[in-house]
């Protein structure tokens, strides 16, 4: 009976280990954008020179994989925004790529509301959904402070944590048989 539950141990093992080792994780917390955009018409036409993410304002995961002042990488420069169409403006923040889904707008006074889904990739993590919000004068240039926030993921056990405990099962199995052979014998 030990020898089952030692061959059932290790091929549980050797099953999970694979989908243990790919378990990706979502990134979390929030980032800030800076920078100097003008709005023509209905086209947002930022500089790029001057776009960075912002000082000490990564929190999360965020806080590794971005660092304070990180310029962008290129990108869309000019996002068209009445309409907008879905997924057409993207950019690079060093090893994180923004893809925004939806960018809605609502005009209050001289200033322009800026709000949508983008799509966070890099290499490591699962694509993540995230909020931002920003505003910018409706004429001019000016400078403007997006925030990107993800919103808090259900709690959800990921493959590593379920192969733990699969093994660990197992494994106090295999411990409870031998002791109850020893004790009958």
């Amino acid at each position: 009976m030990q020898r089952v539950f030692t061959v059932l141990t290790l091929a549980a093992a050797v099953i999970l280990a694979p989908i243990a080792l790919h378990a990706d994780t979502l990134m979390t917390g929030q980032f800030v954008i800076t920078g100097t955009v003008q709005n023509v018409g209905t086209t947002l036409e930022f500089v790029p020179s001057t776009l960075f993410t912002g000082t000490g304002t990564q929190t999360g995961t965020f806080a590794t994989l971005l660092t304070d002042h990180l310029g962008f990488s290129g990108g869309t420069v000019n996002i068209t925004y009445n309409p907008y169409t879905p997924d057409s403006a993207f950019f690079f923040i060093g090893p994180l790529t923004v893809t925004l889904d939806t960018l809605n707008e609502t005009t209050v006074g001289t200033t322009l509301d800026f709000s949508g889904v983008a799509t966070l990739s890099a290499t490591g993590f699962l694509n993540t959904l995230a909020n931002y919000s920003f505003n910018t004068l409706a004429t001019g240039p000016s400078t403007f402070t997006a925030t990107t926030i993800v919103p808090t993921a259900p709690s959800v056990p990921e493959p590593s944590s379920l192969a733990l405990l699969g093994t660990g099962a197992l494994a106090l199995a295999s411990f409870g048989a031998t002791k109850f052979r020893r004790a009958r014998a």
